[in-house]
């Protein structure tokens, strides 16, 4: 017997059928759900999906919520959407740039110092407000948290805290994490193909502070970094660079 296209079978579905079997309460959700239809080809390449008020009805929520997550994928380039047209697939969706992830080993190592690094901690836990917003999460899921310490000839050159969005993660175990830094491990393991990059001056505090073995207070080169996958994302970072660090970017 021929399997009916999934979008002709929920269009067959009882009136508030689908509500009750696929209801999306937020905007990542729905995000998440319109992403898996793309990538089964659901809606292929340059075909309008459906309007932002029928993916409200089928989906159960708020056309606002789904208004957020169809901008946060033109955003991203997943999505093209037209005044007056509607949205349709991007005609390229597979065809997305890698971002290339600055290593904290090669910048260590171009100043002609020995490259040095050890994780300070790891545990799963409830993400900081800064860092929920950053990657998007719902509200009571948890995140991974990596506190780590890099070294140039022995010395304090840099501590991080970096959050991962564990949900979109292959699987990453602590140990993978007690030789290979958090931001080389993203590199090596998944297709990163955008960044976004924060510089501040802060004062250093707690764990950071014992690391650069700075006096608390003391203000601190502080750069956030922010990294997606498609419209997923993946890791926030926070650097902590001692007061002498001088930043060149050419």
């Amino acid at each position: 017997m021929a399997k009916l296209p999934d979008s002709l079978a929920r269009s067959l579905h009882p009136p508030g059928q689908a509500n009750s079997t696929r209801r999306m309460n937020t905007w990542q959700s729905v995000r998440a759900d319109v992403m898996e239809r793309i990538r089964a080809r659901e809606w292929l390449p340059g075909e309008l999906i459906p309007t932002e008020q029928e993916l409200a009805v089928e989906l159960g929520c708020a056309r606002a919520t789904v208004n957020r997550a169809l901008r946060e994928l033109a955003d991203s380039g997943i999505v093209e959407r037209r005044r007056k047209v509607g949205t349709r697939v991007a005609a390229t969706p597979s065809r997305r740039a890698t971002l290339e992830m600055p290593l904290m080993r090669h910048e260590i190592e171009a100043t002609g110092a020995t490259y040095g690094y050890r994780m300070t901690s790891y545990e799963i836990t409830m993400p900081t407000q800064l860092a929920q917003r950053a990657l998007q999460l719902e509200h009571g899921k948890q995140a991974i948290l990596i506190k780590t310490q890099f070294l140039a000839d022995g010395r304090p050159h840099c501590c991080e805290a970096v959050w991962l969005n564990a949900e979109a993660l292959p699987d990453l175990q602590r140990k993978d994490l007690e030789s290979l830094p958090p931001q080389e491990w993203l590199a090596r393991n998944l297709p990163l193909t955008r960044g976004k990059f924060t510089i501040l001056a802060q004062g250093a505090s707690g764990d950071c502070a014992t690391n650069l073995e700075v006096p608390e207070g003391t203000p601190v080169l502080t750069i956030e970094r922010l990294n997606w996958t498609d419209a997923t994302p993946i890791s926030y970072a926070r650097q902590f660079y001692r007061p002498e660090h001088r930043l060149v970017s050419e």
